[in-house]
């Protein structure tokens, strides 16, 4: 992620009620940033037909509430590389349930069912899925490291804009699918 600089990243013009968002206003650091997340492990939930530049990267954990309702108002109708992460409390659960989710021959059922059972599994993580998972969250770590005005949390989503920039939303409320879906798609 070491090609955002934080001059690269800006807050936008929202109200303080929503500081959590900003935008890589350099079409080519907004690439860049982009192609970087696209290497990283992720559930992929993309329906048939969507075009390349309108897919969201979308960080988060699998027992945060409100990555769950992001997801349930997302799964489907937007297009998104879900990357799972551990930042809440309970890390060892919580890196059980993210990495039963990358080692699934089907993610987005994984996901849906970590999501609804909220249940960790016995088994630990394989050291290659360890090794993912924390790629993942050093990608994310420098990502807050790279814009010090937004503050970490999840989900973390980065929409691509049909004009080449990318915004940056921390958190989800409802609602925030229309706007996601508008930033997407520019209207």
């Amino acid at each position: 992620m070491g090609s955002a600089s934080p001059q690269a990243v800006q807050p936008s013009n929202q109200s303080a009620v929503n500081a959590a968002y900003a935008t890589i206003e350099d079409a080519k650091v907004a690439r860049q940033v982009m192609e970087s997340l696209g290497k990283l492990d992720a559930v992929t939930d993309i329906p048939a037909g969507t075009p390349v530049g309108q897919v969201a990267t979308i960080f988060f954990d699998p027992r945060c509430p409100y990555c769950h309702a992001a997801f349930t108002a997302l799964h489907g109708r937007i297009a998104a590389r879900w990357v799972p992460i551990v930042v809440l409390g309970e890390p060892e659960a919580g890196n059980r349930m993210a990495a039963a989710i990358l080692s699934s021959p089907d993610r987005v059922a994984a996901l849906k069912n970590a999501f609804a059972t909220k249940i960790a599994p016995a088994e630990a993580a394989s050291p290659e899925t360890t090794a993912k998972l924390a790629e993942n969250k050093e990608a994310f770590a420098a990502i807050f490291a790279a814009a010090p005005q937004l503050r970490p949390g999840v989900p973390t989503m980065f929409v691509p804009r049909p004009d080449g920039r990318l915004a940056i939303m921390v958190g989800y409320e409802a609602g925030d699918d229309a706007k996601l879906r508008s930033v997407l798609t520019g209207s």
